[in-house]
């Protein structure tokens, strides 16, 4: 039977119960500000520590980061990880990797995760003390986006769109992004942290991850593009979303830009 599941997964998403959708607690943060922080390589140079008493989203790897404590991220986002990135890792790999990240944020911490990796975090019971809210991806056409619901996402290339699109689910105010750099052409591989720890449970060569999966040049401009595209959508939904980032020189200019320590003046 669960080979079964596991084969036909795509297929059976529609028949999941649909409470397990929150679409009807939108819009709980509104009057609140917060800080997504990805693991971009511009964290370096930011003083993450600031960010102690604000309500942080954190994406993917950042538990690797030193200061992961200090932040303390109330939410945490995820990509698709087995049904996107099965060609990229062993299963087991991902557990590990799953595991780790569960042991590095404390329990408080909601995760976001996409409703297709319920069978695996289930079968193996992992963040089985944190509160887990599912997402799902709809195919989007690039149209304007004028609702978000966690059951029909606009899909994404980069888990930065999901991010950003559960800020504004979520009904902050002000979001103010950090680590965004889509600075891919530097690296795949360039993270705000330490290398090591980033690629413990991954394929630790750059050219072979680059070449066994075609991503060559042509690839990362038609990923920036749409990544791009959906944020200029994601900026008309309510203009209300900022790049924070260290570099104020940074390529990335769909937001408007402000100064990281300045938002910390009394």
């Amino acid at each position: 039977m669960l080979y079964f599941l596991l084969k036909n997964k795509d297929k059976i998403i529609h028949h999941y119960d649909k409470s397990l959708f929150n679409d009807n607690s939108n819009d709980i943060e509104k009057g609140n500000r917060c800080f997504i922080v990805a693991t971009g390589s511009s964290i370096k140079n930011q003083d993450l520590k600031l960010l102690e008493n604000e309500i942080v989203i954190g994406v993917s790897g950042l538990y690797n980061h030193a200061d992961i404590d200090i932040m303390n991220p109330k939410y945490y986002i995820n990509p698709p990880i087995f049904k996107s990135h099965s060609k990229y890792n062993k299963e087991e790999n991902f557990i590990d990797y799953l595991n780790d990240m569960d042991k590095s944020l404390n329990d408080d911490t909601i995760m976001f995760f996409d409703i297709n990796d319920k069978i695996y975090i289930d079968k193996y019971s992992l963040f089985s003390n944190k509160k887990i809210i599912w997402k799902n991806y709809e195919r989007w056409n690039e149209s304007d986006i004028h609702n978000i619901k966690l059951n029909a996402l606009p899909s994404i290339w980069s888990v930065s769109e999901s991010s950003i699109q559960i800020a504004l689910y979520l009904g902050f105010d002000k979001i103010y992004l950090i680590g965004f750099d889509h600075d891919w052409f530097n690296g795949l591989f360039n993270y705000g942290f330490s290398y090591e720890k980033a690629r413990k449970y991954f394929e630790k060569d750059e050219k072979k991850v680059a070449k066994d999966h075609n991503i060559d040049s042509e690839f990362q401009m038609i990923r920036h593009a749409k990544i791009f595209n959906k944020y200029k959508k994601l900026y008309a939904f309510r203009k209300n979303i900022y790049n924070a980032n260290a570099d104020q020189n940074s390529y990335v200019d769909t937001f408007p830009k402000v100064k990281y320590e300045d938002l910390f003046k009394s």
